[in-house]
């Protein structure tokens, strides 16, 4: 069943403001709740980190333990369990975990090199970086800066249907 969302803007874009639960589903997570409250805990952070169009959260366990104020064999043992009452999936990249909520991964490709794409939320730690943000965030000043589309704003691409852009469009100084 699809989500239905409102955009709501705040430092991390667009992210849902409200969430859809089937009955029969909430009548589940309240049961299992029941039994793993941290666990029902994990699956709530969980959601609350997808944004719209997203049903994938990368993240270690020591990022999320840090994240939610528990340890890390805490949240480890609350993705298990949510793994076997298969309210989630995990999937592996490289060492990573994704954790996929309610989905149904559709994997593709030449004969010998399926995969599966899906947009996720990545979520890091700072206690997981080799170097200090504060370096980090100084290494990134000198990043080349790479155009990105504002809202409202369109590709252009040759060979396009249409007039080209006027200059009250591209806003020359």
């Amino acid at each position: 069943m699809p989500n239905v969302t409102l955009p709501e803007k705040n430092g991390r874009g667009q992210q849902q403001g409200w969430l859809q639960v089937d009955k029969k589903v909430h009548q589940l997570m309240w049961q299992f709740g029941l039994k793993n409250p941290t666990g029902l805990a994990v699956l709530h952070f969980l959601t609350s980190r997808l944004h719209r169009g997203t049903n994938g959260v990368v993240m270690s366990y020591a990022a999320m333990a840090a994240a939610m104020g528990i340890a890390d064999r805490t949240a480890k043992n609350a993705i298990a369990a949510l793994a076997d009452a298969r309210f989630i999936q995990i999937l592996k990249s490289g060492k990573s975990n994704v954790y996929i909520i309610n989905s149904q991964v559709a994997w593709q490709g030449e004969r010998g090199a399926r995969f599966a794409a899906f947009n996720s939320e990545i979520i890091l730690a700072e206690q997981e970086q080799v170097e200090s943000v504060d370096k980090l965030i100084e290494d990134a000043r000198g990043l080349i800066q790479v155009p990105q589309l504002e809202p409202g704003e369109r590709f252009l691409v040759g060979n396009e249907d249409g007039p080209p852009p006027d200059q009250q469009e591209l806003h020359l100084p």
